[in-house]
């Protein structure tokens, strides 16, 4: 990625400025989609950094390349009339006038996980290493930082949409990095030429003058396979960090629609460093730890109700950042992705029920897992049917697309639970109740909602082992399809059964009850 020390600097030095200065609250904005706050976290992807950066005549607003701004434009939230960093320590690090727009922006160049770590979970213990001194220029960044991570955790609880992206630096720019500081005294070149030259091989840059001799082979073949090695303990970190992010968004605000864009892969459309010596180029070889990294990130998307947007293969410019063309078609992949934000979820049929079933329903509608059956009708107490169920599992994951239509015969193409039953008979959430039959309308019971949750929880999270059945209740059998879902909602709190001794696995699950299990799982 193209960085320079003074924009890193300067915006530092903005962030800094900001931190030890009241930050005014959101102001509401609402748009067509009902949102009316909107934070976006993230790198230089998210800043807008690429060739066009300098060129603008205003040096702040320069920054109004990347995708989140035209992704506040589409919203509604910035217009052309509002403020656009406005230099005075306190606007400056919100990119607009916090006054006049629902849109902050914490993005920061060359951030990594850790670094959002930082950000979001007030219980990482975020520890400097040579690359964050290298790039934030700033030993003390730490202690100069202030209550920032504070200011944007509170942010963070309050948006109604909120984007992330990073991976990029953690698998490319520091591994880029770190391999040209492991070999510049063997090769007797400076790690920036060292990368200078890996960036011209690729097309991005000049040929940088070396010292007369140097043998400019010898240092690509020492660069690739040190480097892909470290791309893979980048890609291990990645692994590590990302869940604790979500998991740490989520837990600040449980009905945001969280979007996470994919990792970016600069070298996409690459030629090999090697002149055709390798059978793939760089970018085809990087594209092999980023497809099922983004895999791993679309799972855990699903785990914390997140909807994924890949951008692998977006158009790059010559500082290894999407162009402006780029950053436009991310905005719309974004957008396209939105969902209608609910502003009502007062039910005047929930209005007497417990306060734990008027939370779930209202975290039902606020998360978009159902809308009710109508603008005042939740129908608590109607019988939960296999379609319903399904589909909201289906909408907890971030409605992912199957790769192809249902089996049964009994499910038309255009039914509206179609595409949620595709995706529960291919990933193992339901068998259906035949190898032809689904059987949408059929009432769904206890033992069966607690079963299409804890597959979809093996789906879903990665670290979720199988579960050994025992004897939670009188009327559960350990060795019924439904004995190990019942134990292992039983001890995360997901379900006590109808009695202290009976569970009624065959009982009918009404609406209410079928939301509040799905709260409980959403609130382990």
């Amino acid at each position: 990625m193209k960085h320079t020390k003074q924009w890193i600097a300067l915006l530092l030095a903005v962030v800094m400025t900001a931190a030890l200065l009241s930050v005014p609250a959101f102001a509401k904005a609402p748009n067509d989609l009902g949102f009316e706050t909107y934070v976006a976290l993230g790198d230089s992807i998210a800043t807008g950094l690429n060739d066009n950066t300098e060129t603008n005549e205003d040096a702040y607003g320069s920054w109004a390349n990347g995708y989140t701004v035209k992704l506040a434009e589409k919203l509604g939230l910035i217009t052309e009339a509002t403020p656009r960093y406005v230099p005075d320590g306190n606007d400056v690090v919100y990119y607009t006038s916090p006054n006049e727009s629902g849109f902050r922006s914490w993005a920061f160049p060359a951030m990594r996980t850790r670094e959002i770590l930082q950000q979001v979970d007030p219980t990482y213990n975020y520890v400097r290493d040579r690359f964050a001194d290298y790039w934030l220029d700033n030993g003390e960044l730490n202690e100069k930082l202030g209550d920032v991570p504070a200011l944007i955790q509170a942010d963070v609880a309050e948006a109604d949409l909120i984007t992330l992206n990073i991976g990029s630096n953690d698998v490319v720019l520091a591994q880029l990095r770190e391999t040209a500081w492991e070999i510049e005294d063997e090769v007797g070149v400076g790690a920036s030429a060292i990368i200078d030259l890996m960036k011209s091989k690729l097309g991005f840059a000049d040929a940088p003058t070396l010292p007369e001799g140097t043998d400019e082979n010898a240092i690509v073949a020492k660069f690739l396979p040190l480097f892909i090695k470290n791309v893979l303990k980048g890609y291990n970190e990645f692994l590590q960090n990302m869940p604790k992010i979500l998991k740490a968004l989520r837990a600040q605000n449980p009905t945001a629609q969280i979007v996470v864009i994919g990792v970016f892969n600069p070298v996409h459309y690459s030629l090999s460093l090697t002149d055709g010596k390798l059978p793939v180029s760089l970018g085809e070889m990087l594209d092999g730890v980023m497809t099922p990294l983004n895999g791993a990130l679309a799972t855990f998307c699903m785990r914390y109700r997140c909807t994924y947007v890949d951008v692998v293969d977006e158009p790059v410019d010559s500082s290894m950042h999407p162009t402006n063309e780029g950053y436009i078609d991310i905005a719309n992949r974004i957008y396209a992705k939105l969902k209608v934000r609910p502003t009502e979820t007062a039910f005047v049929d929930a209005g007497n029920l417990p306060d734990e079933f008027k939370a779930a329903i209202n975290w039902a509608v606020d998360a978009g897992v159902t809308t009710g059956k109508g603008p005042e009708t939740f129908a608590p107490y109607d019988k939960c049917t296999r379609a319903e169920i399904v589909t909201f599992l289906w909408r907890m994951a971030g409605e992912p697309e199957a790769a192809a239509p249902a089996a049964f015969e009994d499910v038309a193409a255009d039914a509206w639970y179609a595409e949620a039953v595709a995706w529960a008979a291919e990933n193992g959430v339901t068998n259906g109740t035949s190898e032809t039959k689904f059987s949408p309308d059929q009432t769904c019971t206890r033992g069966q909602i607690v079963t299409f949750l804890y597959r979809f929880d093996r789906l879903v999270n990665a670290d979720a082992g199988e579960t050994t059945a025992e004897k939670t209740f009188r009327d559960v059998s350990p060795a019924a399809y439904y004995g190990a879902p019942v134990t292992w909602a039983v001890k995360n709190g997901i379900t006590k059964g109808i009695s202290s001794v009976l569970f009624a696995p065959l009982q009918t699950c009404n609406r209410v009850q079928a939301v509040t299990f799905l709260f409980r799982y959403n609130h382990l």
